[in-house]
């Protein structure tokens, strides 16, 4: 039976937690790790570069999730090397929170949830004295058990409470999908990182999606671009380069070879 995204959870399994400052061999190197982490900054800068090419950036303060076994590269200037808290762990419900939530989710919560969760990070006492990133006593252990668990419980609460309960909502929330996506035509939109945007599930906007107007999340996105780019060139204010770019095409010609495809026609032509 499926779980409720919101519903009880197993606690994780802490194996490592400690203060770092970063050796700059984490920022060369391309490594994996087999438990899940966790960063979260306390000083300095650092991006979280993924194999894959994404790339999230984080600030004093911020915290990153990051799966086990992905490849990345914490990346930061070597002369001002990153002060963090750094946990690893294992976790039996980690398979339905990365599925839902990006590395730096926490950076879209409300200001007062990211200051709440911030809180939770300075009231973890870490052993200082310990560079194995074990523990002191099993209780303490036990501690750092329970403290990591609700920073998790309490990130998974804001990310799905909000939308994935309350389905008799989904029409309502379905158009304000929609509307966001039409203010954001000119921005890089992915399912993931728009579905990280308004705080529910990739899974859960790719079915919104299917189930209101019957295509995909990507489609969805290409035909109002096309539209838009339509109006543009109805206009006859704008050059194609500048339709491209204003509708997130890098490409100029990518682009023209997209809307002839949706229109049968070349954008010169049409224009």
């Amino acid at each position: 039976m499926k779980k409720n995204p919101s519903a009880a959870f197993e606690l994780p399994e802490i194996i490592f937690a400690r203060k770092v400052a970063y050796a700059s061999c984490y920022s060369r190197n391309w490594h994996a790790i087999k438990e899940h982490q966790i960063f979260h900054l306390l000083k300095g800068k650092i991006t979280l570069e993924l194999e894959s090419g994404l790339s999230y950036a984080a600030a004093p303060g911020d915290t990153l999730f990051l799966p086990a076994n992905v490849r990345h590269r914490d990346r930061f200037h070597e002369s001002e090397p990153p002060e963090l808290i750094h946990l690893r762990f294992l976790w039996l419900d980690s398979e339905r929170f990365f599925a839902h939530a990006a590395p730096d989710c926490i950076s879209r919560f409300a200001p007062s949830v990211k200051a709440d969760i911030s809180a939770m990070f300075k009231l973890l006492h870490l052993p200082s004295h310990r560079m194995d990133g074990k523990f002191d006593s099993p209780i303490q252990r036990r501690r750092i058990t329970l403290q990591l668990g609700a920073i998790l419980g309490y990130c998974m609460e804001q990310f799905f409470a909000p939308f994935e309960e309350l389905p008799d909502r989904s029409k309502s929330r379905f158009d304000e999908i929609r509307r966001y996506i039409e203010d954001q035509l000119e921005s890089p939109l992915t399912l993931t990182n728009t579905a990280a945007h308004l705080r529910i599930s990739p899974r859960t906007l790719s079915r919104l999606f299917r189930e209101y107007v019957k295509m995909s999340f990507h489609d969805y996105l290409l035909s109002r671009r096309m539209e838009r780019a339509r109006e543009m060139l109805e206009g006859k204010e704008h050059t194609l380069s500048e339709i491209a770019f204003a509708l997130g095409f890098s490409d100029p010609g990518y682009f023209g070879k997209v809307f002839k495809k949706h229109f049968s026609v070349t954008p010169g032509k049409f224009k």
